[in-house]
């Protein structure tokens, strides 16, 4: 099972709208979710601030970031 953040926080429409894809989604194989809410680590904002809501892949590090340019299912699964 591969571990996925997404990071986010409070009052976010657009994470919102990831996490509803994200549950949508039918990758190959099964998945575990992490819901990391980036006003409470003070690091994570400073860097992802403008950018979330932002899926990584923990395995590799990748980063999907919003709008999701790439098939989810292709991200969830590679």
């Amino acid at each position: 099972m591969t571990d996925f953040y997404l990071l986010t926080k409070p009052n976010c429409p657009l994470c919102d709208e990831a996490l509803k894809l994200l549950h949508q989604a039918q990758p190959e194989q099964p998945i575990r979710l992490h819901i990391v809410d980036i006003s409470e680590q003070p690091d994570l904002q400073e860097e992802y601030a403008w950018l979330i809501p932002v899926l990584i892949r923990a395995h590799d590090d990748a980063e999907l970031r919003w709008p999701f340019q790439q098939p989810l299912e292709d991200f969830l699964t590679t």
